[in-house]
């Protein structure tokens, strides 16, 4: 086994001697720049507005009826209006704009701005056919399109000023319905931005999200951007919340909870020599409280993998007066070994205080099954009827033999009577040399009725409320999720 080190939650970590454990607070572990090859969207410019700035050039037109005449020679005090003007000038003719060239020195600062329709100039030669293309180009879209708008700062430095004013486009224009669609018409707004990352706290998908706000807009063309549009800024936010390893940053939210919102909550992590993450246990104060009031029956489960490291997570789950699920705590396991359910069953019980559970619920795994003989000597330990009853269909393949075996798995029978209906059933169908029933046969204290009737399980004879929780807890995850992430949305879900 890898020698590991634990700690206990705060945030503090102090090297360890040949131990391996410490406990704290979290138990541990100047220049022209030419355009891009594809749109680029301008900067925010809707605190400027259209009617104001046409009011300022004295003009009296419609967008879409101006001619170069009438904008050549006009000046404005900021840049940010010819942005503005030019933005509603194009989302208005229909077309979409780019920053073409910009212009800088050391004395006056930047001087000179052009903006082009985003069709203007043409594709790269070293774009359209390289050597080493692995993917499928993207359409090309440049053709070559004159329109634009040139302006120039004074002298003074105190207005920008008009010197080319094109109106004249040599490809068909967007329809109205589609002008939301162009680039320079697409943009995630802060306020839209701020209600992306709560959504995304809250657990809901990047897709759920989109479909949500598109309700709210009333329609993708009100929206003001696209579905990858938010995709692409979900990842960005994501990118720059992301400052620390992935490790770090889930004890990091483990010991923000502590301060902040449950000082009682036990978390726990052990780590390997290499000071790698490799288990980690916790439990909030009302999963501990469930525990001391309703520890008749645990039952816990491994069938879940759902983060970027691939790591099992451990569900321990009981019932309650109600006969509903309550839930005692969640672990990360670097893997399945024995080692590992050791590890997460000791601090289970160091967690409760060392109080053991009465029943014990899982499938029929060996290394889950020695750590509780281990960990839990005093328990009465029961396999999960339903694995073991899709074990007798895919070992035996019968459905005569199925409905048989679950009549033994289930039923109340004396003792005389059951093992007289087992020989019965070998008989029946000749099993007497096959292995699996021989192992079935030698395990039956832990799954037969008749041996266990005279203990409480609080109606639970599978794993299902594990596989339960494990169902609705998808919901919040993916496979790609950090573990921040991760423990962070199973907290909700929870």
């Amino acid at each position: 086994m890898e020698e590991t080190t634990e700690s206990t939650t705060g945030y503090s970590h102090e090297p360890v001697q040949n131990s391996g454990t410490c406990t704290v607070n979290i138990e541990s572990d100047q220049c022209t720049a030419n355009a891009e090859e594809e749109e680029t969207a301008p900067a925010d410019v809707s605190s400027y507005d259209w009617l104001s700035i046409v009011d300022m050039l004295g003009l009296q037109k419609h967008p879409a009826e101006l001619v170069p005449g009438d904008v050549v020679g006009k000046e404005l005090p900021l840049l940010e209006m010819w942005e503005c003007f030019y933005t509603t000038y194009s989302r208005s003719v229909g077309f979409g704009i780019r920053i073409h060239t910009t212009s800088s020195n050391e004395s006056r600062g930047l001087w000179r701005r052009e903006w082009v329709c985003a069709r203007q100039g043409f594709r790269r030669e070293k774009f359209l056919s390289p050597a080493d293309r692995k993917r499928r180009p993207r359409d090309c879209t440049r053709c070559g399109c004159t329109a634009c708008l040139h302006v120039l700062k004074s002298m003074s430095g105190t207005s920008w000023k008009v010197q080319r004013f094109d109106t004249n486009h040599n490809h068909v224009l967007a329809a109205q319905e589609h002008l939301q669609f162009l680039r320079s018409n697409r943009k995630v707004t802060s306020s839209q931005a701020s209600q992306i990352r709560t959504y995304k706290y809250a657990g809901l998908r990047t897709c759920d999200i989109v479909n949500l706000m598109v309700q709210q807009a009333g329609g993708f063309e009100r929206l003001g951007f696209t579905r990858k549009d938010a995709y692409n800024k979900a990842a960005a936010m994501h990118r720059v919340e992301t400052v620390e390893t992935d490790s770090e940053g889930l004890l990091g939210y483990l010991a923000s909870k502590i301060d902040s919102t449950d000082p009682t909550l036990y978390a726990k992590y052990a780590i390997d020599e290499e000071d790698r993450l490799c288990h980690i246990f916790w439990s909030d104060s009302g999963c501990q409280w469930d525990y001391m009031c309703f520890s008749d029956v645990l039952a816990f489960d491994t069938t879940y993998r759902s983060n970027a490291f691939n790591k099992p997570l451990v569900m321990f789950v009981g019932v309650n007066n109600h006969f509903r699920t309550c839930v005692f705590g969640f672990a990360l396991l670097l893997n399945e070994k024995i080692e590992s359910y050791k590890w997460v069953l000791e601090t289970f019980l160091d967690c409760m205080h060392r109080r053991q559970p009465a029943v014990v619920v899982t499938d029929g795994d060996a290394a889950m099954k020695a750590a509780i003989i281990l960990c839990f000597p005093d328990s009465t330990h029961r396999l999960c009827g339903w694995h073991l009853s899709t074990n007798a269909t895919s070992n035996i393949k019968s459905p005569d033999f199925t409905k048989a075996f679950r009549k033994l798995l289930y039923s109340h029978y004396n003792v005389p009577q059951w093992y007289e209906r087992w020989d019965a059933l070998l008989d029946k169908f000749e099993l007497h040399d096959n292995a699996w029933a021989a192992t079935t046969y030698e395990q039956r204290l832990l799954w037969a009725e008749t041996f266990l009737k005279t203990h409480f399980f609080g109606r639970m004879s599978t794993t299902q409320r594990c596989e339960s929780i494990n169902s609705y807890i998808k919901r919040f995850l993916n496979c790609k999720i950090p573990l921040r992430d991760f423990i962070r949305h199973v907290d909700i879900a929870q």
